[in-house]
């Protein structure tokens, strides 16, 4: 009876009415996580007048998610349509990619918080150059390397192998551990950045209220013809970015948190619960949940960018003639 029970609980996507809603919108993050993703990318290497540290991050964030609907949700995709052959190696792989690429999009993320608190709280100190950069992408980059290997490293050091047809059952009826760290160290990241974010914001809106005085007491000295053509239209331009910049870093991690805190947490819980039918797909749908991350992560950090924008707007020409042509 209990063979009998953990072979039902192997198959947990046979159900077309849930196979052909998640395909299709694994399907539909793919194509618009490729086009946001390829576009921050291209115009990065494209265009050299917006080469900078923080484009840099942000490109690199575009490189992670690109390769996340390239790589990752083909994958995924694969593992619904083909559960009757969920292989072993095949889920390690599965497992390994997904965790492997959402470490390095977190950490870029925290590369990026770091460089815009250190931006906003001393913005005439030197921040991170190129060189740094480099080195800290290139370690970022040795990390995701090191938690792709990790379901690989645990399944070799077990002295059996489950046979299973079915990711889920496997990793936990198998008594699989790793994925026990995704929601403490998502935890933990969060943790770190949540109070970064909102210092950023703090004081974006402290800069805000100062430029207002300053441009209050402009009033006072000048005389009013003087102030509209020298400080009022910078002070209103400068308090616009500021404002955005606060106003994008709550949309940021709003988005980071809710999409992927579902996901984080159920992997951590599943690792200690019989294998089900709704928890498989539980799992699935939280998953792409956190793939639609992918899609965001260029519209709020890339296109919000004044030079970004312009960019983007001066090679969509580019792309239509070539196509005419």
């Amino acid at each position: 009876m209990e063979n009998a029970s953990f072979e039902e609980d192997a198959v947990p996507y046979g159900d077309k009415k849930f196979q052909i809603p998640v395909v299709c919108a694994l399907v539909l993050e793919l194509l618009f996580g490729m086009t946001s993703c390829f576009s921050v990318v291209y115009i990065y290497w494209k265009r050299r007048h917006v080469r900078s540290v923080a484009n840099m991050l942000i490109t690199n964030l575009a490189t992670v998610d690109l390769a996340t609907c390239c790589l990752g949700i083909p994958v995924t995709i694969t593992r619904v349509i083909d559960f009757e052959n969920n292989q072993v190696l095949f889920c390690l792989a599965h497992e390994g990619l997904t965790s492997a690429l959402r470490n390095a999009s977190i950490v870029t993320l925290l590369l990026i918080c770091f460089d815009r608190y250190e931006s906003i709280r001393n913005p005439f100190r030197r921040r991170l150059n190129f060189t740094k950069a480099q080195k800290s992408l290139l370690l970022l980059w040795i990390f995701a390397w090191m938690t792709f290997s990790v379901p690989f490293i645990e399944h070799g050091l077990r002295s059996t192998t489950p046979v299973t047809r079915s990711c889920t059952s496997m990793f936990t009826h198998g008594g699989y551990k790793f994925r026990t760290y995704y929601f403490p160290g998502f935890l933990l990241v969060t943790i770190i950045s949540l109070p970064c974010y909102w210092k950023i914001s703090q004081a974006a809106l402290s800069r805000i209220h100062i430029q207002a005085i300053v441009v209050r007491a402009a009033f006072l000295v000048k005389p009013a013809f003087q102030v509209s053509q020298e400080g009022e239209n910078p002070a209103k331009n400068s308090r616009q970015r500021e404002w955005r910049v606060a106003k994008m870093t709550g949309a940021i991690m709003f988005s980071v948190c809710v999409l992927w805190f579902p996901y984080m947490l159920l992997t951590f819980v599943i690792s200690f619960l019989k294998p089900s039918l709704t928890l498989a797909k539980l799992e699935i749908s939280f998953l792409i949940l956190g793939y639609l991350n992918c899609t965001l992560d260029p519209l709020l950090y890339a296109f919000t960018k004044q030079k970004f924008r312009n960019a983007f707007w001066r090679t969509l020409p580019q792309f239509t003639r070539n196509g005419r042509v």
